[in-house]
């Protein structure tokens, strides 16, 4: 009896999550032995290393996005860092985001990623904040550079006189009414 060899089983990626894309250099592509990492390796070097690939992830642009993709397709990342993780670490999430979400995470995590694209999508971008013209001042006055005038001083004493002289007292009706 013969026995044929079987050819190994290819392994699908989960297609909710696509793995992110970008144009921009990364680490991880251009380091890669950096982010080699089996359980285990708890030497000086490898500990060293392990932080070099966890400080790179932590300025990525798309590490949000490999963190999904990684926590999607458990058997696609056994070891190795992946977007500032452990396999360890990534078990941990995993762990935590079944208990959030049920069995189907991934569909959960997956459709809140559409709707969200959707939104930003559908809603029109911010308006740059235009700073508008204070009432207060009539003229392009600007009171914490320039000095004040002779008119504007005799005005704010005016004001100040008035103010001091005015009085309030209640009336029967519980309304305030000023007297001179």
């Amino acid at each position: 009896m013969s026995r044929t060899a079987k050819a190994p089983a290819t392994i699908e990626a989960d297609l909710r999550i696509p793995f992110p894309h970008t144009d921009a250099p990364l680490a991880c592509r251009t380091n890669p032995d950096w982010f080699a990492h089996e359980h285990g390796q708890n030497s000086k070097d490898d500990l060293a290393r392990t932080e070099r690939a966890k400080t790179a992830c932590s300025g990525c642009p798309i590490a949000a996005g490999c963190l999904k993709w990684a926590l999607a397709n458990r058997e696609l990342t056994p070891t190795g860092i992946w977007a500032a993780t452990t396999a360890r670490q990534r078990t941990g999430l995993r762990q935590r985001l079944q208990l959030r979400h049920g069995l189907d995470w991934v569909g959960v995590v997956a459709q809140a990623d559409r709707e969200r694209a959707r939104y930003s999508e559908a809603r029109p971008p911010a308006p740059d904040p235009v700073q508008a013209a204070s009432p207060m001042w009539s003229s392009h006055y600007e009171p914490w550079t320039e000095p004040v005038t002779t008119g504007q001083q005799q005005r704010n004493r005016g004001l100040l006189d008035l103010a001091q002289r005015t009085t309030r007292t209640r009336c029967p009706t519980g309304t305030l009414a000023e007297v001179s």
